[in-house]
């Protein structure tokens, strides 16, 4: 019974937390990699900037982490209870349990998710303009595998039952 528990528990966390630590490192990443001057300069006036300190650069990414964790919430707890809550049941049922069943499986709801949301952020009359946005197009894909990978490694589906 105390082990029962146990996996509900950590289903459970690993359902309401995967998504949001997901979003917030990718966030962080895009942050670096589209707006470096973001995270390593600082503005002192509307001309001069200088380079950022480890704490400024830390606190930059800790803010940019932040709005990652709120799109987590926003958008990946619907993803997670939608799709990969019943990703997770199916899976289970058929005995893959494996972790790359899992990143295949946050790959393809994670880049329905990003699909959804750019088209339906993007303009209703140019749809496929919403395609033509860089590396944001890739963290939907990014943030599907890693939230999965760390569900898979919170929620443990691998180890069997044991027997009573």
């Amino acid at each position: 019974m105390t082990r029962d528990w146990k996996q509900w528990l950590r289903l459970i966390l690993a359902v309401l937390f995967t998504p949001i630590l997901a979003a917030g490192l990718i966030a962080a990443g895009l942050a670096m990699m589209i707006a470096p001057d973001l995270v390593f300069r600082v503005m002192i006036d509307s001309t001069t900037t200088r380079p950022a300190t480890l704490p400024e650069i830390m606190a930059s990414l800790f803010g940019f982490g932040a709005i990652g964790g709120g799109l987590g919430v926003v958008l990946g707890w619907p993803a997670m209870l939608l799709g990969g809550l019943p990703a997770h049941l199916w899976l289970v049922h058929k005995g893959r349990t494996g972790w790359r069943t899992y990143a295949l499986a946050g790959l393809i709801i994670g880049t329905l998710v990003m699909l959804v949301y750019l088209l339906a952020t993007g303009d209703p009359r140019y749809p496929l303009r919403a395609l033509n946005v860089g590396p944001l197009l890739l963290s939907g894909p990014v943030t599907g595998v890693l939230a999965a990978s760390l569900f898979w490694f919170i929620a443990r589906p691998a180890r069997g039952r044991p027997t009573p």
